[in-house]
């Protein structure tokens, strides 16, 4: 039963800490690259704006950039902006491996940045008529796949979880080996 509770533990840990790290991450300006090499450059939330702003001016090449973003339509996009270093951002309220790996396989890891910013309203109100339905929340934010692509999307971060969660339990198995020894010596 120790087992079963020592893996709960664990699996919990890796879960949530993995998602936090990256997101943390993202929010001080680290940028960490997903697996495909785009960079998580910011996160965007009422109470923090950690995502570079725009800086007005940009390199001719990256209007072809911007052109063929805005030409994709990705559901879950709210803005297209260039910042200094010539790179584009790409703001989205959802995150998964196909946005990752479309940017990644067409434009390489430092053209475009992604600003992960769940809490961004819809830019359309309800289409009137017989139109396509609005979207929900849940269904333009996309909680578990984006948290799927946090966990399992940013190698380095979930690397370090996994070290950091190993150390802990090494730590935690010996103590209990040190308790068990003193506790069964013979007086």
């Amino acid at each position: 039963m120790l087992r079963l509770r020592d893996a709960a533990i664990t699996m919990l840990c890796v879960a949530v800490l993995t998602p936090l790290l990256v997101l943390s991450a993202a929010a001080t300006g680290f940028g960490p690259r997903h697996w495909s090499g785009v960079r998580l450059a910011g996160l965007q939330l009422p109470f923090l704006d950690a995502a570079p702003t725009s800086s007005g001016t940009r390199a001719q090449n990256l209007d072809t950039v911007t052109d063929e973003l805005v030409a994709m339509r990705y559901r879950g996009w709210t803005a297209v902006y260039s910042v200094a270093g010539d790179r584009v951002q790409l703001e989205t309220t959802r995150l998964d491996f196909s946005l990752f790996s479309t940017l990644g396989s067409r434009f390489g890891g430092d053209t475009v940045g992604v600003v992960y910013s769940p809490l961004t309203p819809p830019m359309a109100p309800d289409p009137p008529g017989d139109g396509p339905a609005a979207e929900t929340t849940w269904q333009r934010t996309n909680p578990i796949g984006t948290w799927f692509t946090l966990l399992f999307g940013f190698p380095w971060q979930l690397g370090t979880v996994l070290l950091l969660t190993a150390l802990g339990w090494t730590l935690v198995l010996r103590r209990r080996r040190a308790t068990r020894e003193l506790f069964n010596k013979p007086l």
